[in-house]
């Protein structure tokens, strides 16, 4: 009996503990056990069609689209085995044979192209068939067609090429790049790293980049930013709106690793139409052409003009006599704010428009003058036409070189005692300046008997003995640091 009793009081208390113990496990103060259960499943309804619309413009564009193979050489140099180095004077007196060797290197590139027209046109990049002589389009449907050059256009790193008619072949037509607007989405295709038909997505995330500096001082930027996936073989490819209209032709990327980081950049759709137009039609590209130097007004300049800070445009910083501006009536530190009725408030802005204006066209140009509004029309002229002219006059052209005035910052560098002459700061490769052995760094102090001390006195006195068929330079070697007389060839 007292067993029994023993063993009741102990399952009384046990059963106390457990209901003490489940009160803790369900106090809000403890937490409370739940038991697992599935994550919910979210269902975004696509009211707007976003998604069928990139599927479906992807689907309609894939067959326009291009892979393209290239094949070519490059030319590489190797030194010579020349016993004096790059002393200029004893590589003038020994020849050219003795100077670097130049060889063939093959090449073989990828990239993209869309076609752009029912009789074949293909349009890329410059850099993707530069150095082609073999190209090889590859269809969407896998069929490989033999390509030929139509025309180039490094300025603007575009190129068109063309193959046969195919039965059946798609082509893609342009939109108006004026029209996108950052935020905007747009479709990238192409073949990155040799991927054929590769379909990506992002938006605009900005427009008018015109500071990125890859295509040189003489280049057109007016780059289209987007965050959609681009990498190397991409190059060419289209950049495509959602309503499947081609609004840029992908160029190059800003990357750390060569590879997608979210900066990809494209020529605007408006600008590859016009360059591709004159590339099917003359087999190069015919620019417009104003006379003038222009530079950015930068809030510091308006303030000292006394310019109102709503004032936008670019300042005229040089005249070409004769040249469409100077006949116009345009004069130095005059601030152009429009052309044609468009606002201007960039230099690239304005080279932009002008290369793009057909040559013998009347412009109205709107400009500022002693803080008068003025209106001038202004005749365009032909920017091939006015640098073969230039190159005529030039002797930094005829010597194949570009040259400086020296500084007293660049004498002190330098060493020398005062600041006089004009330093070579590029040569061109098979020039008359590379075969008499001058360098960039050399000074030149004396065109024939005569001072030099800015580049334009330098170009005019070596245009003049251009009909003497040679000039004789006085030159301070970079390397060695000596001066002496050197005798040049000219053509």
């Amino acid at each position: 009996m007292k067993r029994k009793r023993v063993y009741f009081i102990a399952a009384v208390i046990a059963t106390g503990v457990l209901f003490f113990l489940l009160g803790m496990g369900s106090s809000p103060d403890r937490g409370r056990a739940e038991e697992a259960v599935a994550v919910q499943q979210i269902v975004i309804n696509d009211e707007s069609g976003f998604s069928a619309a990139i599927r479906e413009v992807s689907k309609v564009l894939l067959p326009a689209v291009v892979h393209i193979n290239i094949s070519g050489t490059v030319v590489q140099r190797a030194p010579g085995g020349f016993p004096f180095g790059d002393d200029p004077f004893f590589r003038y007196f020994f020849g050219p044979q003795q100077e670097q060797r130049e060889y063939e290197v093959p090449v073989q590139a990828l990239g993209s192209g869309v076609i752009i027209s029912p009789e074949g046109y293909i349009i890329t990049n410059n850099h993707v068939v530069q150095n082609a002589d073999k190209i090889e389009v590859v269809l969407h449907d896998g069929t490989q067609h033999e390509a030929e050059m139509v025309g180039a256009d490094p300025r603007t790193d575009l190129a068109v090429v063309k193959i046969e008619t195919v039965q059946g072949m798609r082509y893609a037509r342009f939109g108006d790049s004026d029209l996108c607007d950052v935020g905007e989405w747009v479709i990238a295709i192409g073949s990155p790293r040799g991927l054929t038909s590769t379909v990506t997505a992002g938006i605009i995330s900005a427009k008018n980049r015109t500071d990125i500096g890859v295509l040189g001082p003489t280049g057109y930027e007016d780059f289209i930013q987007t965050d959609a996936a681009i990498n190397p073989g991409n190059s060419g490819g289209p950049l495509i709106n959602l309503a499947g209209e081609i609004i840029g032709i992908n160029a190059l990327i800003v990357s750390a690793s060569a590879g997608s980081e979210g900066l990809g950049f494209a020529i605007p759709s408006n600008m590859a139409k016009e360059i591709s137009d004159s590339l099917i039609k003359y087999g190069k590209v015919v620019r417009g052409y104003l006379g003038v130097n222009i530079q950015d007004i930068t809030p510091e300049m308006a303030k000292s003009l006394k310019l109102d800070r709503d004032v936008k445009g670019v300042i005229i910083t040089d005249i070409v006599p004769s040249g469409p501006a100077d006949k116009g009536g345009i004069e130095q530190g005059d601030i152009i704010t429009r052309f044609d009725a468009e606002r201007i408030e960039t230099v690239a802005r304005l080279r932009n428009r002008v290369a793009a204006t057909d040559p013998g066209t009347t412009v109205k140009i709107g400009l500022i003058r002693n803080k008068k509004e003025l209106e001038l029309s202004v005749r365009i002229g032909e920017l091939e036409k006015a640098e073969q002219d230039a190159a005529e006059r030039s002797g930094s052209i005829i010597l194949g070189l570009s040259v400086e005035k020296v500084d007293s910052e660049t004498a002190a560098r330098l060493g020398l005692r005062k600041a006089a002459g004009v330093v070579i700061t590029n040569v061109e490769r098979g020039s008359a300046a590379e075969g008499a052995g001058l360098t960039r760094g050399d000074i030149i102090f004396r065109v024939g008997n005569t001072p030099v001390n800015d580049p334009a006195d330098f170009n005019r006195l070596v245009a003049e003995a251009q009909e003497e068929g040679r000039v004789m330079l006085l030159v301070r070697d970079a390397s060695s640091g000596r001066v002496g007389y050197l005798l040049v060839p000219l053509e």
